[in-house]
This record gives C-alpha cells, sequence and structure tokens, in this order.
C-alpha cells in the first residue's frame, strides 16, 4: 500500500510541475510534460507528452536545430549556447522537420497527447506545440528545447551523483526509500 500512494505522489507531482520555455503566446491549458524543456535526454530517442486541460486541437512538431560551422551544417554544441531569461537564442538555428504528425484534437477537460520519436542523433532539437483555433490557423505557439546525448555507462552512474534540490530530491529519496540503492 505504501508504494501505491508514494507512485501516486509521484505521478500527480510529474503532472502538476511543468516548465514551458516560448517564443510566442503561451496556451496556459497546454503544457508540455515530457521532456523538461532545457534539459538533456541521454538515448537515441524522445517521449513527448502534453497535457491538455481544455477542449483545444494542437499540433506537435519536433525540429532538429543545425548551425553553420565553417560552411557545413554542424550539431549545436550545447555548452557554448547562451540562454538568457530561460530561452535560448535561435536566431543562427537552421531547423529541420523530423516529425509532423496530424493535429490532435482533444475533447476532454484532461487528456494527454503522447508521441515517440526515434533514430534521434545527438544535438538539440526544438518542439513547438501550436495551439489551433476552429479554422486550423494558430492562435498559441510554445517552444521547448532538448538536449540529446548518446547514453553512455558513465551518464549512466552519474544519474544519482548530481546534486539534487527541491522537488527532485525529494523525488530521488523517495525512490531510494521505496525501492533501495
Amino acid at each position: 500500500m505504501k508504494k501505491l500512494v508514494a507512485m501516486l505522489m509521484i505521478i500527480f507531482s510529474l503532472f502538476c510541475s511543468s516548465t514551458v520555455v516560448s517564443s510566442a503566446a503561451v496556451d496556459p491549458a497546454v503544457v508540455l510534460v515530457n521532456p523538461v524543456s532545457l534539459s538533456t535526454v541521454y538515448s537515441n530517442n524522445l517521449l513527448i507528452s502534453v497535457k491538455i486541460t481544455q477542449p483545444k486541437t494542437i499540433k506537435v512538431k519536433v525540429f532538429v536545430e543545425r548551425q553553420m560551422v565553417n560552411g557545413t551544417l554542424s550539431a549545436i554544441n550545447v555548452d557554448t549556447l547562451t540562454i538568457s531569461n530561460g530561452t535560448i537564442n535561435s536566431e543562427t538555428f537552421q531547423s529541420t522537420l523530423i516529425s509532423d504528425p496530424p493535429a490532435y484534437k482533444s475533447d476532454n477537460n484532461l487528456s494527454f497527447y503522447t508521441k515517440q520519436i526515434n533514430d534521434l542523433t545527438p544535438g538539440l532539437y526544438r518542439i513547438q506545440i501550436d495551439t489551433l483555433d476552429a479554422a486550423g490557423e494558430k492562435i498559441y505557439t510554445s517552444k521547448s528545447y532538448v538536449e540529446v546525448k548518446e547514453k553512455t555507462a558513465e551518464a549512466d552512474a552519474k544519474i544519482f551523483d548530481k546534486p539534487q534540490s527541491g522537488t527532485m530530491q525529494f523525488l530521488q529519496n523517495l525512490l531510494n526509500t521505496i525501492f533501495g540503492d
């Protein structure tokens, strides 16, 4: 029973906490839950999850961001990016669309859109969520960036070694208590 309550607490906290980085007006009823904006994913795929809290129609697009280096389009070195007020200056980026599924319509007051994008290479990716009106025109747009890196044994070992604060520290301690080291 304790494990069930703990897992419900974890799921509830994940659904209630989110961060969205945007360059235009953001729809408060449409929130990117996963991956967290400005985070790093150690995998060759992304699981995108969007929480929708009103009847809405959305379109989720995924772009790989490249930059011109010595006349060649190259993956962006995330370590050299400047982040100001939670946003990335993307003026020099060249975006390539890698996922453009059809629009998703929700008729409920709470629903989730999920999509897995596979076979990604290391680099910077932009997730763009457009809220559409009845005519299919954009009324809100939010953009979130995520870095994809190769999965390595060293990255796996460091997941719980990094100092955490706040909610993440609480969740880490809770998981360690429930499942052990």
